[in-house]
């Protein structure tokens, strides 16, 4: 009995020393561009909002592209579109929820460049990298992994020529702005500006925010209208939603001579362009942009170094190149 009790004794300290001896579960595998160690790479995206003209596209790019990425295996989450609702405080608060999310690298697109500002710095300041897009934060080339978009400087000067180029006599103009503080309004104003102030022939006689919006724009375009007649001949505005809303107040006014332009290059305006109702518009690749910013996370997890800049081109689009860009749908 005593030798029973032995061995059995026996066995179970060898049992107990094997359980000891086993190994722990394994860490999660390392991988590139995983910043918090948990074997995952896992993309958060902050839109500007999820209802204008020219973001909607944006962000059905991103999402398709984004989906097919998870399905290959290239990258194990993303959150899906989280809304930024023009709003940088909004945009802050998501990315608080990205750093709670696990994230590993955030694509952002900027509501405003100071306002969006904090939201950049403390994703960084939490090791993620940071992808933005489309517009810039007063931190962005200090800070971020990269920025995809284009020179809005550029596309100003781009507005500013088209008008000079279509009003040889010179006149009377207004300028609509974007949200004021945004990096493009701030960018397209300081391009056209660098030309139209130069020009003794022109006066721009009114500047305002139309807020992006084709409403405040009509509403805006039909007071300098009335305000200043014949004397009117141009109204630049900082995007296409604007100055296609502005020039159909025109044209319903039987002022199609009033040269209208803006930036963006959606359909609608296109299709204007087309028609021969607007003289033109400045294309904005806003879908070459989010790409780039894809790629360029698909770069950071994979541990791949990224430029600070990829510049996605303006394109003037007139009834000469009008077929190139035109879905027609």
């Amino acid at each position: 009995m005593k030798k029973l009790l032995a061995l059995l004794l026996t066995m179970a300290m060898v049992l107990s020393l094997v359980a000891c001896a086993a190994p722990a579960p394994a860490a999660p595998a390392a991988r590139a561009g995983d910043v918090n160690g948990d074997g995952k790479f896992v993309v958060g995206y902050i839109s500007k909002n999820t209802t204008d003209t020219f973001h909607g596209p944006i962000n059905a790019h991103a999402t398709a592209t984004l989906d097919a990425l998870v399905a290959d295996g290239t990258i194990d989450e993303w959150t899906g579109i989280l809304d930024g609702l023009t709003d940088p405080g909004k945009q802050c608060d998501l990315a608080d929820d990205c750093i709670t999310k696990g994230c590993d690298a955030v694509i952002i697109l900027p509501a405003e460049a100071e306002g969006a500002a904090p939201a950049v710095q403390n994703l960084t300041d939490n090791g993620v990298a940071v992808v933005v897009v489309n517009s810039k934060t007063t931190n962005t080339d200090e800070l971020a992994a990269t920025y995809c978009g284009s020179d809005d400087v550029y596309a100003g000067t781009l507005l500013a020529q088209h008008v000079v180029d279509n009003c040889p006599n010179g006149g009377k103009y207004i300028h609509i702005q974007g949200v004021l503080g945004n990096s493009a309004q701030i960018q397209r104003g300081e391009g056209m500006h660098s030309i139209m102030d130069a020009l003794t022939n022109f006066e721009m006689v009114e500047e305002m925010t139309g807020n992006w919006l084709s409403d405040e724009a009509q509403r805006i375009a039909t007071d300098a209208l009335n305000k200043y007649g014949d004397e009117l001949v141009a109204i630049i505005c900082d995007n296409d939603d604007m100055s296609s809303g502005a020039q159909g107040v025109c044209n319903e006014a039987g002022r199609s001579d009033i040269v209208c332009i803006g930036v963006d290059g959606n359909n609608y305006p296109l299709s204007m362009v087309k028609a021969g109702t607007m003289l033109a518009t400045v294309l904005q690749d806003g879908v070459g942009q989010i790409q780039a910013g894809i790629d360029a996370v698909v770069a950071i997890s994979k541990g791949e170094t990224v430029e600070k800049l990829y510049d996605v081109p303006f394109v003037l689009v007139t009834s000469a190149n009008v077929d190139q860009y035109y879905t027609g749908e």
